[in-house]
């Protein structure tokens, strides 16, 4: 029986569902919420796709994907790995000026306009700040809003033009932005309110945890993993009871909690936990790892999965000793680049190459010290970080890139000082400093 080779046709079909795979995938890490209007290629692909990314995102990481075409959106639920060793801070960033990431305040008008805006539908920015003036004078813990304060309105347009760029809120009639000159403005918005309800990002949809004062915490539980017990041994049984048979099962029946997750469970949560790490973070560490992600990276399964979900994905995987990181050769899903322009990265890459030359972990104060004498000797470099306390603004925003990077890590002073030591991770050897353009 003779086999026909596959043809050219059939050829270039699987070559375009690999690719049209990879860029949905790196769009998405992009662009969790994904919406026609931002990206009209990448969302065409993801709609195209759906039932082939929404299957990727579950199987290698346990996040839920809804794709809306006839609304023009996709929503990657992402969830991050508890026990992330790398701090790197995805702020939402201000539309208008230079994009700084919100404060605490406007993070509390997100979540007021939000809520507000479910229940209204449509509604003008006079009215809209009216109800969350009142919301914030009667909820306890949150600061008064005033609508004649500039600063105020100024936090208030940050967040409605967010919710504009998220496709949640439309104008109607007026501008956002006529509302800094004054809070008489006339605007008219209508509100999408699937779209806002898609904004939360959990595992537990917030009409679940129910109550008068409900714990935000249990937006998070992920119940597919079962109990929650440490990976270094199983949770203990209930206590021997005396008693018929009946009352050893009601006491099983009340003490759920007290059950151990399956073993396919713990594999389950290994292989999502490690994924996500994998996706979300510059570099995951070998050290960093809990023991059943170690044990499962360690297996041929499981190296295998992670070596595939990288290539489906548009990645190389590179694998040391040391743990392993995701390259991204096109750069599509990559929100940071480092070495990179500007003073503080530049700052950056010479506390490297400093604490790559140390014996022992560096104090900031020694730190601090080469961020001085690099500003002495270029008198016209890094001018917004001249003056009182300008090298220790440097020195902490090069380090927090370096953190971010998972190329330096903090530990607490032995000494008893106030900032930590300093100490570079393995992927800090990957970069070399020609110090002479630093001298």
């Amino acid at each position: 029986m003779r086999v026909r080779p596959p043809t050219r046709a059939a050829n270039r079909r699987v070559t375009q569902t690999r690719d049209e795979m990879a860029l949905g995938i790196r769009a998405l890490l992009t662009s969790p919420l994904l919406t026609r209007e931002h990206d009209e290629v990448a969302f065409t692909t993801v709609r195209r796709r759906r039932t082939e990314l929404i299957a990727w995102f579950d199987y290698f990481c346990g996040w839920t994907l809804t794709v809306e075409p006839r609304q023009g959106y996709a929503r990657l639920a992402k969830v991050r790995s508890d026990d992330s060793h790398v701090a790197m801070p995805r702020p939402a960033r201000r539309v208008r000026g230079t994009g700084a990431p919100f404060d605490r305040r406007r993070y509390t008008l997100l979540c007021l306009v939000a809520a507000e805006l479910t229940v209204v539908g449509r509604t003008t920015i006079g009215l809209l700040a009216q109800r969350v003036a009142h919301t914030c004078a009667l909820e306890e813990g949150i600061a008064d809003f005033d609508s004649s304060m500039r600063a105020e309105r100024a936090a208030l347009v940050d967040t409605l033009l967010l919710l504009e760029d998220y496709g949640a809120l439309t104008v109607v009639d007026g501008s956002t932005e006529s509302y800094l000159a004054g809070d008489d403005a006339l605007v008219l918005y209508r509100a999408d309110t699937a779209r806002l309800a898609r904004l939360i990002s959990a595992p537990v949809s917030p009409s679940r945890i129910g109550g008068s004062r409900p714990d935000p915490a249990g937006l998070t539980v992920e119940e597919r993993y079962g109990p929650s017990v440490e990976d270094s041994g199983e949770a203990e049984g209930p206590e021997p009871v005396e008693g018929s048979r009946e009352d050893v099962d009601e006491l099983f029946l009340q003490d759920d909690a007290r059950v151990t997750p399956t073993h396919n469970q713990r594999l389950l949560r290994a292989r999502h936990h490690l994924m996500r790490r994998l996706l979300d973070d510059p570099v995951v560490y070998t050290a960093d790892l809990s023991v059943a992600e170690a044990e499962y990276a360690a297996t041929l399964t499981g190296r295998g999965l992670l070596r595939r979900a990288a290539a489906e994905a548009g990645f190389v995987l590179e694998e040391r000793a040391e743990g392993y990181l995701l390259v991204d050769p096109q750069g599509w899903a990559t929100d940071d680049v480092f070495p990179g322009e500007g003073n503080v990265k530049q700052t950056a890459l010479l506390l490297l190459d400093v604490l790559l030359g140390a014996d022992d972990p560096l104090a900031w104060s020694t730190l601090v010290g080469e961020v001085e004498g690099l500003l002495e000797r270029k008198p016209a470099w890094a001018r917004s970080f001249r003056g009182e306390g300008g090298a220790e603004r440097l020195t902490r925003e090069a380090l927090a890139v370096l953190v971010d990077h998972g190329l330096v890590r903090g530990a607490p002073d032995p000494a008893g000082g106030a900032h930590p030591r300093y100490r570079p991770l393995p992927a800090a050897h990957r970069y070399a400093v020609d110090r002479a353009a630093f001298a």
